[in-house]
């Protein structure tokens, strides 16, 4: 790859590296400070600029450009940060509060809740009379009943108190605060159904609002058409993004045959639009030299159209960036490199929005872009087939097993599965979804043609449910997933690094290069190992936070014992507890279910675990156990019984007791000087028992 062909990639770098810094090691610096350090370099690149220099100082231009795009990128991300926002509605938030803001999305949960994101335009304390203009994010959660009179710009007033986005409070868990984070939302507040009110409806139509409206439309088109709801769900992720009302049952089966990003509104979509419109407009037989230009116009307005039809989500927002610039690119009759206009569209979203770098979906849609673009070609002239079928499948093959080269580690990092079908997932939804996506947009056009739409609905539907059975039928094949895979972000880079390699390998061919793969690919197998060995040796007790439920696990070695009620449901106990039994390499599992009181021995250690008063009665001496595990609020007179009976020196309060008794056992072994942990306000609880 020539630099030359590809300014943007070198202007890229150093802005992400600025961004990334500005991230993940955040530095307190005066505005005014770093709007000098700023203007300090843009004034040196303009005097560089103008001013004739010798070809030994050309290194000074590239060096001030460097420095400059670094500190631009550090400095967007740390202003994009909404609580550094002097109007911040957090400078007014008390124990309880009023606030009005516009709803900017509305999302149902599998909770029985809405959730609202709201843009705050006015806030007070419920003791201050005086309204504050005041500014940022608020996510809300309502009960779902009743909210059928609030739509997308409605300006709402609520009554409630404000609290921080929780961190995780079980080990490995998934970092809800984190992920709202990089969306710029830090606080949420649950409204009471008499707490809320529709000040006004939205009245002024913004193009983001049309094309809400217009999205609603056309899911009660689907809705009308689609009587099953797996099918529904599925035409409405793949046309309009809409996911909703996928179903875990879906959601979990497309997942783990690598077919998911078909149903994430990406790439693959836009650019079948990109090739539906240009068809389109293509019949339409113009030669006049402004004809270009006025297709162009089109083709743009049809791309971003579709990606606010979609929700905007950041994967379809590059896409529609990317195609823009090739789009403008034909319209000037100049060819330039992908690569170019990849780093052109991620350079433009990213000053728009520095915290899209960290979401999951940008970078997966980069990096499978990257991966099409560099390996499909070099996988497809592999194998010849003349048959034109064959070929057909060929090259469909070979652009998923170019786009899972790319995407496997940081798939690995995030998911910590590896679907093996992810070929025959493709092979079966990537071509039927060009025609779904096509029918779907004649459908929502021709919609008031009773016997067409009719007739079209129902072979829409028929096909979508034979994805589905396909799906279903792929997900069943033995050995089609591998789960528990956790690698390391370190582990990470390695793979990354040997990937590069091969790729300058093949670019330069210098045999070195493949050392410096095998160098990295022997790392990550190290690193492996040594885990695998610390697997072996692991001996820990974990107590879960699993709300008004006890879930307790016991690691030795590989082999699990997990303690829970029976009335706990599976689906919280892997929410809770999932990601950190892969952490831990589990490979077998017991299950024992909590009954009554007993003291459990874990190895070398005693763990009373209590729930009913009786079981305490008639102890001759104090039994010494390691710690004491208090759930579903039983009657205890005092602690000062319970060490009566126990000899012990941390007693553990997890999620299934009620918050007055907790605080009244908290306040007891204060004065005892018994450590004393509180599931539900301090998280997990972690011993290591070697």
């Amino acid at each position: 790859m020539n630099w030359r062909e590809v300014p943007f990639v070198r202007l890229l770098l150093p802005f992400l590296f600025g961004i990334l810094l500005s991230i993940h090691k955040p530095i307190e610096v005066p505005l005014w400070l770093s709007c000098t350090i700023l203007g300090g370099l843009l004034v040196g690149l303009g005097i560089l600029t103008f001013t004739k220099i010798g070809f030994h100082y050309r290194w000074m231009y590239g060096t001030l450009l460097t420095c400059f795009l670094f500190s631009m990128g550090w400095q967007l991300t740390s202003l994009y940060n909404e609580l550094k926002v002097q109007t911040h509605f957090s400078k007014y938030v008390s124990d309880a509060n009023d606030v009005v803001g516009n709803v900017q999305r509305l999302q149902p949960t599998n909770t029985g809740k809405t959730r609202i994101e709201l843009a705050i335009i006015g806030v007070r304390s419920t003791d201050d009379t005086s309204w504050y203009a005041a500014t940022g994010n608020l996510l809300v959660y309502m009960d779902s009943s009743g909210l059928e009179r609030i739509h997308l710009g409605d300006q709402l007033r609520l009554y409630g108190t404000i609290q921080h986005i929780e961190a995780p409070k079980n080990p490995k868990a998934f970092d809800f605060a984190r992920y709202m984070h990089f969306r710029n939302i830090h606080y949420q507040l649950f409204v009471k159904p008499d707490n809320w009110q529709v000040l006004e409806s939205a009245s002024r139509l913004t193009p983001m609002l049309l094309a809400h409206q217009l999205r609603e439309r056309c899911i009660r088109i689907l809705r009308k058409h689609f009587p099953s709801e797996n099918e529904l769900a599925v035409a409405s992720a793949l046309t309009l993004g809409y996911r909703d009302e996928m179903t875990h049952e879906v959601r979990t089966a497309y997942a783990n045959t690598g077919a998911m990003h078909v149903l994430a509104v990406s790439g693959l979509h836009v650019g079948f639009v990109y090739l539906g419109i240009g068809f389109l407009l293509g019949l339409i037989k113009i030669k006049r030299q402004g004809w270009r230009w006025v297709k162009a116009v089109l083709e743009i307005i049809a791309i971003w159209g579709f990606a606010l039809l979609t929700g905007a989500s950041p994967s379809v927002m590059r896409a529609a960036t990317m195609f823009s610039f090739l789009i403008a690119g034909k319209a000037l009759q100049r060819e330039s490199s992908i690569y170019n206009t990849l780093a052109a569209s991620a350079f433009l979203l990213l000053c728009l929005n520095p915290y899209y770098i960290m979401d999951v979906g940008f970078q997966l849609s980069y990096l499978a872009v990257l991966g099409i673009v560099y390996f499909q070609p070099k996988i497809y002239r592999l194998w010849y087939i003349p048959n034109p079928v064959g070929d057909y499948i060929w090259k469909l093959v070979a652009v998923s097993l170019a786009a899972q080269i790319s995407t496997t580690p940081i798939s690995l990092y995030y998911f910590h599965q590896f679907p093996l079908a992810f070929w025959l997932s493709g092979l079966v939804v990537v071509p039927v979804a060009v025609v779904i996506l096509s029918g779907g947009f004649l459908l929502f056009i021709t919609d008031f043609i009773p016997g067409w739409s009719w007739l079209l609905g129902k072979a829409l539907w028929y096909l979508v449910a034979l994805v589905n059975k396909a799906i279903f039928l792929i997900q069943q094949i033995p050995g089609s997933l591998i789960t528990g895979i956790w690698v390391s972000f370190f582990a990470v880079l390695l793979l990354y690094g040997a990937i590069l390699a091969f790729v300058i390998t093949l670019n330069t061919r210098q045999a070195r290069w493949i050392l410096v793969g095998l160098s990295c690919l022997g790392f990550t197998i190290a690193m492996y190992a040594f885990a695998e060995w610390q697997a072996n040796r692991q001996a820990q007790l974990v107590i879960y936070h699993v709300p008004r439920h006890t879930v307790v696990d016991y690691f030795e070695g590989k082999r699990l014992i997990t303690l829970s009620d029976k009335e706990v449901n599976k689906q919280s106990v892997q929410f809770a507890s999932q990601s950190y039994r892969w952490f831990r390499r589990i490979n077998h599992i017991e299950e024992i279910a909590l009954e009554q009181s007993a003291v459990f021995q874990l190895g070398q250690r005693n763990i009373a675990i209590i729930s009913e008063p009786w079981h305490l009665e008639g102890a001759d001496h104090a039994l010494r156990v390691d710690a004491i595990l208090i759930r579903q609020s039983p009657y205890l007179p005092s602690v000062v019984e319970l060490t009566q009976i126990f000899n012990c020196q941390q007693i553990i309060a997890d999620a299934s007791n009620s918050r007055r008794k907790v605080q009244q056992w908290r306040a007891e072994c204060d004065s005892l000087g018994i450590l004393f942990h509180d599931i539900n306000e301090s998280g997990a609880f972690v011993m290591d028992l070697k």
